[in-house]
């Protein structure tokens, strides 16, 4: 027997396996230097076996824990940790949630969002309202979703559940009613020219006077764009705006 020859077969048949991990280790690299770039929490969720495969640390937004706590715990996180009242925003996700997912191809998948919120039980006993953004990211042979993206971040929104199904690629929103078990879709909200000009001012710390100087109106004029701008998106005030417009990139 050639054992030179059988060497060599059995590195050409691990070369692609090697080659993947070499491929995800490059990316959880990629996942880390982008989560230390932002306050949002960034992991990924593999759903197949129930576990969280690399979490960016942000104790605030994770019950205190840290990192290598979390992926301990896995999906038992999730169990201990949510709300009781809001399990059943996780089990919606875990259900119609993803059954949404299954009339798209495998490419229109990769282009869609899931977002949602519910409250995590805290160290100092005051629970937190987190924001959860799951797009899917890797695929059996059969086109099921096996892992996902997640960023968690805190939520701009006053309840739990806020379920929404959204692409970038899309004029329609789809969001999730709990209580009838149906999805309804609306129309994905797109800013005007001067409430885009105005977040991007108060991004810049600039108040009322100082916008209305910079674009050449009353502040007057400011306030009744912002007041239009509040309405369309649903908010009562300018942090909430920015938040939204943010976590829904209308920016």
């Amino acid at each position: 027997m050639n054992h030179h020859v059988d060497l060599v077969s059995n590195i050409e048949k691990s070369g692609p396996i090697f080659a993947q991990e070499n491929i995800s280790k490059q990316f959880l690299e990629i996942m880390k230097g982008i989560a230390r770039t932002s306050f949002t929490c960034v992991f990924i969720l593999d759903i197949e076996n129930e576990k969280i495969n690399f979490l960016s640390e942000n104790p605030f937004l994770h019950a205190g824990l840290n990192s290598n706590e979390i992926e301990e715990l896995g999906y038992n996180y999730y169990r201990k940790y949510i709300r009781k009242e809001d399990l059943g925003v996780f089990k919606a996700v875990n259900t119609s949630g993803f059954k949404f997912f299954e009339c798209l191809t495998v490419e229109e998948k990769k282009t869609y969002t899931i977002t949602f919120d519910f409250h995590i039980k805290n160290c100092n006993h005051c629970d937190l309202l987190v924001n959860h953004a799951l797009t899917p990211v890797e695929f059996d042979e059969n086109g099921n979703i096996i892992k996902l993206v997640c960023a968690v971040s805190y939520s701009h929104n006053r309840t739990a559940g806020n379920i929404c199904v959204s692409s970038a690629l899309s004029d329609t929103d789809w969001k999730y009613n709990i209580l009838t078990g149906k999805w309804s879709g609306e129309p994905k909200i797109i800013l005007k020219g001067r409430e885009m000009d105005i977040i991007r001012l108060c991004l810049q710390g600039l108040n009322i006077e100082e916008i209305a100087d910079r674009l050449c109106v009353s502040p007057n004029t400011v306030k009744f764009h912002r007041s239009k701008l509040f309405e369309k998106i649903g908010v009562n005030n300018i942090s909430e705006a920015i938040s939204y417009v943010k976590s829904h990139k209308l920016i």
